[in-house]
């Protein structure tokens, strides 16, 4: 009892070590999969900008000698780039309504206001939240793969009147095919629960444990590794983390009288990763750093493999009831 409630508390604590990766300047836990895609069709000069997390957010870079006004949702002046960096302007509607809990835009605040400028970063790229990279999919409800319609970002540079503009896709949801790993997990519990000889269950624990580890970490990395729009010292760190623990949980298993509790909490990190992951084998485009087929692999065996080896760990650490009644035949005998 005392080394299953250690599995427990240290599996809720290595799960706690690996939250969700959070953008540093969106400030919102990013997407692990989205069903529409944006993407830039018009940049003007000087400028570079990417999509971030399907069509969340945009991340713009400006030449130092350039002055770029962003203007908000209201027409108001939102983000200014300069020689000196980026600035909000904290007098703007938009500033309210991005922030990570969004607030009511206060009276008075419209998009005459004098702008009360605020800096960011001595750097020349921010990322922000944009709505209007998904305002064509508020107009338009097909099904499956489809163009939506156009998206504009209003600027004006160096004093003139530009934009960046682009187009919004949908895609279809992800085949219900990438939740095999759960289905057959679902027929095999069934004889997993009987399994009896020590041996046997050792070699199923250990086969288990092993895809559990590969596939959970693959997933990990494939997320943490995903730039957005480059990859940050934070992902980095990160990276570094997800990779100790894996040696960490490995060295646990690898010792005979504590592998059912090294099974268990192997079992409970692979299960919450899969389940933390799991919009990747519903949605149509895979946010991560590997391939679309490979994530979703590794997710839901991940899954998959997590909660078989919590049975199988499980029965490892029970006594043998079948050899239990023998010996009390021998007794009687």
């Amino acid at each position: 009892m005392a080394r299953a409630g250690f599995a427990l508390a240290t599996a809720l604590f290595v799960a706690a070590l690996l939250p969700a990766t959070a953008s540093a300047h969106v400030g919102r836990t990013p997407p692990a999969a989205t069903d529409y895609l944006a993407r830039v069709t018009f940049l003007p000069p000087g400028l570079e900008a990417r999509i971030v997390d399907g069509d969340q957010a945009i991340w713009m870079r400006a030449k130092p000698s350039l002055t770029v006004i962003v203007t908000g949702l209201r027409g108001e002046p939102y983000l200014r780039f300069s020689s000196a960096g980026v600035a909000v302007n904290t007098r703007s509607a938009t500033w309210f309504i991005n922030r990570v809990h969004p607030q009511v835009v206060p009276r008075g605040v419209t998009a005459t206001t004098a702008p009360q400028w605020k800096v960011l970063t001595s750097h020349h790229s921010w990322t922000w939240p944009d709505g209007r990279l998904h305002t064509p999919a508020l107009s338009a409800h097909p099904s499956g793969n489809a163009y939506l319609g156009r998206w504009v970002v209003p600027l004006v540079a160096d004093g003139r009147g530009t934009a960046i503009r682009g187009e919004l896709w949908q895609s279809a949801s992800a085949s219900l095919l990438w939740f095999w790993p759960l289905l057959l997990v679902a027929a095999c519990i069934p004889a997993l629960l009987k399994l009896h000889e020590a041996r046997l269950q050792t070699q199923v624990g250990v086969a288990l444990a092993g895809l559990a580890l590969v596939a959970a970490t693959v997933a990990r990395l494939g997320r943490e590794l995903y730039g957005r729009p480059t990859v940050s010292s934070w992902q980095l760190v990160l990276v570094g983390t997800t990779c100790l623990v894996a040696v960490a949980l490995a060295a646990i298993y690898s010792r005979p009288d504590w592998r059912p509790v090294g099974g268990i909490l192997i079992g409970i990190v692979a299960t919450a990763q899969g389940l933390e992951l799991v919009s990747t084998l519903r949605d149509g485009w895979v946010l991560a750093a590997v391939p679309a087929w490979l994530e979703r692999s590794a997710t839901g065996l991940s899954l998959a493999a997590g909660v078989a080896l919590i049975v199988v760990s499980l029965g490892l650490g029970l006594p043998d009831r079948s050899r239990e009644a023998d010996t009390e035949l021998l007794t009687q005998r």
